[in-house]
């Protein structure tokens, strides 16, 4: 798993959940509400998030060609670099349409699609980069470095338990609030 062992990973998490759960501890407070707090936070990474899976995909398309040019007569490049132009497109859409909708909208569906959207733009997408590459290139470019399937998890996990357990999520998409026009 590279540098990530499955124990920094749980250890990561564990860490996390207590220290948020001790900071939550006795502080109810019903009148915070709206887009704000960590909420704006979690809009820019998933923004910035979507730009740089662009910006990685173009950076390595372009190193590919620089380092392996006879990599440019080959079908099976051709056809890897379709399909991984459309992950990170599909990737950078649905992370731009979740930040959008965490912006605009009120609803408890809102929370919804932004864990499904964490879960598939994270692990399952890395899932099918890593799988993809490996099955185009095989060992001889791609090593089994699991970090980026380790780490939009963990990315995925926090935020997922932000979003189920913060007071100001739970006030602001609520279902007597609508959507903002």
């Amino acid at each position: 798993m590279g540098f990530w062992s499955i124990w920094h990973f749980v250890a990561f998490i564990g860490i996390a959940a207590i220290a948020a759960g001790l900071a939550r501890r006795g502080r109810v407070d019903p009148d915070v509400s709206g887009y704000g707090g960590w909420l704006v936070v979690f809009s820019a990474f998933l923004l910035f998030w979507a730009a740089q899976e662009l910006a990685e995909f173009y950076r390595v398309k372009a190193q590919i060609e620089v380092l392996v040019p006879s990599a440019l007569d080959s079908p099976d490049y051709h056809a890897y670099i379709g399909y991984a132009m459309a992950l990170a497109w599909f990737e950078a859409i649905l992370l731009t349409a979740g930040a959008g909708a965490l912006i605009k909208g009120r609803a408890p569906a809102v929370v919804k699609a932004a864990i499904a959207i964490l879960w598939l733009a994270g692990p399952v997408c890395a899932a099918a980069e890593f799988l993809l590459a490996h099955s185009y290139f095989g060992e001889y470019l791609v090593e089994d470095d699991y970090s980026a399937l380790a780490a939009t998890t963990l990315f995925a996990t926090i935020w997922t338990w932000y979003l189920l357990t913060s007071i100001r999520v739970g006030n602001t998409y609520t279902a007597s609030s609508g959507t903002v026009p």
